[in-house]
């Protein structure tokens, strides 16, 4: 039997990375042409879309896949710690306890933000993949654009900045295939914690 809290528990957070994911994308757009605070904003947007993510994981490890069950716990547990990580970094920034320089290649904190980043990325992809028949098609390949899409924004953050093609790229499956990805799987997750299906 699956854990019905944890799936319903997924289900409200991926909701929540939904919205954060689109007051991210508003906020990055308002910033380009405005400026600050929209900047500011949508660093907090991303923060809670990402830390959101943690009860995404455990609901999507709850409805299972084709992975077996310790390489499924090792990579559940090491992208855990990578969104932990990568919140801290992000926090700190906000705070301004580190800097972040967009518009060259990364370096120091934001570097390994950004390698924090393609490890979350691969849990999304990975598990979206290798999720088992519950997940929809749809849901599932988005899941895999979203996660390749954070990969190579990441790459593209460490090779030259925001700046560099491989962060436009990839940002579009960060900033807009993410969000709706995390809103279907929403509808997914509430569907089997209702249901308790396999």
């Amino acid at each position: 039997m699956i854990n019905r809290t944890r799936v319903a528990a997924g289900s409200r957070a991926a909701v929540v990375m939904a919205v954060a994911g689109g007051v991210a994308l508003v906020a990055i757009l308002l910033f380009f042409n405005v400026g600050q605070p929209f900047g500011t904003v949508n660093d907090l947007a991303l923060l809670i879309m990402t830390v959101s993510l943690l009860p995404v994981m455990l609901a999507h490890y709850e409805l299972g896949g084709i992975v077996p069950l310790w390489p499924a716990r090792l990579s559940l547990v090491g992208s855990a710690i990578a969104v932990a990580a990568w919140a801290a970094i992000l926090g700190a920034m906000i705070l301004g306890l580190v800097t972040f320089d967009y518009e060259h290649a990364a370096t120091g904190a934001f570097a390994i933000s950004c390698a924090l980043q393609v490890v979350i990325g691969l849990w999304i992809a990975g598990a979206s993949l290798l999720a088992g028949p519950w997940l929809p098609a749809v849901t599932r390949w988005l899941g895999v654009a979203a996660g390749v899409g954070t990969i190579v924004m990441s790459i593209g953050l460490l090779l030259g900045g925001v700046n560099h093609p491989l962060s436009y790229v990839g940002g579009v499956g960060y900033q807009i295939v993410l969000p709706v990805w995390a809103w279907l799987l929403s509808r997914v997750f509430r569907q089997r914690a209702d249901g308790a299906i396999r």
